[in-house]
């Protein structure tokens, strides 16, 4: 077996005899993580700050919802409006910055089709700890809890935190992909690669946004048509749109890895995805098994423990290791297979400017 350039944490395979198992990866993952603790820092930070700091409620988005429901919701409007009563309580729109990093509020990190497919399909089970359940007033934070006062408001919020969450999971990413292909410490290096990795998740965002709505926006129309004209295949369009995004989610599984460790733009990365995950279909989808089974588990498990005073930072700790260990092993396992396929993958570690943008 061949050693990559000295200064790398992983060996080149070239055979998929070679390759390390789905649980082998993981532990390496973890291994990794107590080796170059460091990375821990971003996941921690968005914590911290989602915490401690600003509260800001979401009432007024969730209000005139409410309000529909009670006035036109039916036999069931009641019992809606009384659910979202209770969201409004506990929804804080500061979660938003925790969206795609690791961590115990904004629960599975939305950094992938298949994790935003499983937030929609199962949210108690992928959702964060809910606040009221940590120890005493813990979950309020440092300070007041904020009412922009109007929806519109609130999106824009929304929208900037989002965008604020697009940056830390660069910071997050990057000293990992750069920790595993041996990358020197340039400091200049690191924030020209930031850059870089964060205008080509910015593009793959915006490629995914229009593509996702050119798909639905007919599928929606059709079945609003069909259903005016008294033919209701709600059901069957529901299906056909569930099998659809299901293996979009699966061979979409890699595309933010390829931007991170393989340094390809959007629509290479997507293609590079695809090709793997159909090369090795199977431990793909026994990976990303074993990473929602350990990251939804230790969701509910921190969720039980944050009741008491020592539990609140063995979760805070304990969610950021696991993360982290499951993002490098994701990182892992993307990183082997593009090289057993003998893919071309970027490896111009001091100059990182001059990979592709968008291929």
């Amino acid at each position: 077996m061949k050693n990559r350039p000295e200064g790398s944490l992983a060996k080149i395979r070239t055979s998929k005899n070679d390759l390390s198992g789905v649980l082998e990866t993981i532990a390496a993952g973890l291994s990794l993580v107590f080796a170059r603790p460091y990375l821990l820092i971003p996941p921690l930070i968005v914590d911290l700050v989602t915490w401690l700091g600003l509260q800001i409620s979401a009432r007024s988005l969730l209000d005139p919802l409410r309000q529909l429901m009670i006035d036109h919701g039916g036999a069931n409007g009641p019992a809606a409006a009384r659910e979202l009563e209770g969201l409004s309580e506990r929804l804080r729109m500061n979660d938003t910055l925790a969206a795609l990093t690791p961590s115990i509020f904004g629960g599975l990190p939305q950094d992938s089709v298949l994790n935003l497919l499983l937030a929609i399909m199962a949210p108690p089970l992928t959702g964060g700890i809910d606040r009221t359940d940590m120890y005493g007033s813990w979950g309020n934070g440092l300070t007041d809890v904020w009412d922009p006062g109007s929806w519109v408001s609130i999106v824009g919020v929304a929208v900037a935190l989002f965008a604020a969450a697009t940056v830390m999971i660069v910071l997050f990413r990057v000293p990992i992909a750069r920790a595993l292909r041996g990358d020197g410490t340039s400091n200049t290096g690191l924030l020209r690669e930031c850059a870089i990795a964060w205008a080509r998740l910015v593009g793959l965002l915006l490629i995914v946004i229009i593509a996702t709505a050119m798909i639905l926006g007919p599928i929606v129309v059709g079945a609003g048509v069909l259903v005016l004209l008294g033919v209701d295949l709600t059901a069957l369009f529901g299906l056909a749109l569930f099998m659809f995004v299901g293996l979009a989610a699966i061979y979409t599984l890699f595309m933010l890895d390829a931007i991170f460790i393989g340094r390809l733009g959007p629509i290479g990365s997507l293609k590079m995805s695809f090709a793997v995950v159909r090369a090795y279909l199977g431990p793909t989808a026994r990976f990303a098994i074993a990473s929602i089974i350990l990251a939804t588990g230790a969701l509910q498990v921190w969720s039980v423990i944050v009741q008491n005073t020592p539990g609140v930072f063995i979760a805070l700790i304990g969610n950021a290791v696991l993360g982290t260990g499951l993002s490098i092993a994701s990182m892992m396992f993307f990183q082997d297979r593009s090289q057993a396929l003998a893919v071309s993958v970027p490896t111009r570690n001091n100059h990182p400017a001059k990979s592709r943008w968008f291929g």
